[in-house]
């Protein structure tokens, strides 16, 4: 330390140049020379900088600390459900391929061939892009909804809600936009699986798959009428839209077949 007396630099109780007492912890000024204590930020003489800053203390970073361990915990509640309660999915299925084993229809009858694929490990889920994760997400909810597991299947379905919430705008198409309504519908949310469907219709009123949403939506909500003109509306819409090919289409091939076949018992039509 320096002396505040003479600013020889010292290492003792004593100055050795002076003679005059060093202070433990002090230190002296740059500017003037008088003593200054630790972890002073200004002179108390002169009132220089000392050029210290003073340490904040750990409450400071709390926030980013729980913001931390809150992402941690929900990365790790996804890999281990994923990994610890997987099922078998079906070889070569898109991974926004819909509802396992099709809506309607229970997992023993879904097609079957080539071989079983396990849901990803956690490297392989780190490796995936954001829409991959929410789709394989998406998949988990509806199979465990399907097998009667009604907690696990809104665990799983709020998961895959923040995962699509959290796409770029560029990734929340209309197929993503048809995944997060039935999600809605396995949290018990007709009316944002509604909203959801008039996203959809409201950027093409005659998409299958938004048709199919509104009349489930309906269905749920209590509006029996609103169900069967949505239906009415799927119907009249079924055969220029399942000509066209789109992809979302061919990938809930069996979903749109199963909605169309309640759609004649309930209204009667061809």
């Amino acid at each position: 330390m320096r002396c505040p007396k003479c600013g020889s630099d010292e290492t003792g109780k004593f100055c050795s140049q002076c003679g005059s007492a060093l202070r433990a912890g002090a230190g002296a000024c740059g500017a003037c020379g008088a003593g200054v204590e630790r972890g002073a930020m200004y002179c108390g003489e002169c009132g220089a900088p000392t050029g210290r800053r003073s340490a904040k203390p750990v409450t400071a970073y709390l926030p980013w600390i729980l913001s931390a361990l809150a992402l941690a915990a929900f990365a790790v509640a996804i890999t281990m459900f994923l990994r610890g309660q997987a099922m078998e999915r079906q070889a070569g299925m898109p991974l926004s391929g819909g509802v396992i084993g099709g809506e309607g229809t229970s997992p023993a009858e879904a097609p079957t061939g080539g071989g079983v694929e396990s849901m990803p490990s956690a490297a392989e889920l780190a490796a995936m892009s954001p829409r991959e994760a929410a789709d394989r997400l998406f998949d988990r909810a509806m199979r465990t909804d399907e097998s009667g597991d009604t907690e696990r299947a809104q665990f799983f379905a709020h998961m895959a809600v923040q995962a699509y919430d959290g796409l770029p705008p560029e990734q929340l198409d209309l197929d993503a936009r048809f995944h997060q309504g039935l999600l809605r519908l396995v949290m018990k949310d007709p009316a944002g699986a509604a909203a959801d469907a008039d996203e959809i219709l409201a950027a093409d009123p005659d998409h299958l798959l938004g048709l199919v949403l509104s009349a489930r939506a309906a269905d749920a909500g209590g509006d029996e009428m609103g169900m069967v003109a949505a239906y009415e509306r799927l119907l009249g819409a079924l055969p220029v839209g399942l000509a066209s090919g789109r992809q979302e289409y061919e990938m809930h091939d069996r979903l749109l077949e199963s909605e169309a076949e309640r759609a004649r018992a309930l209204t009667g039509g061809d």
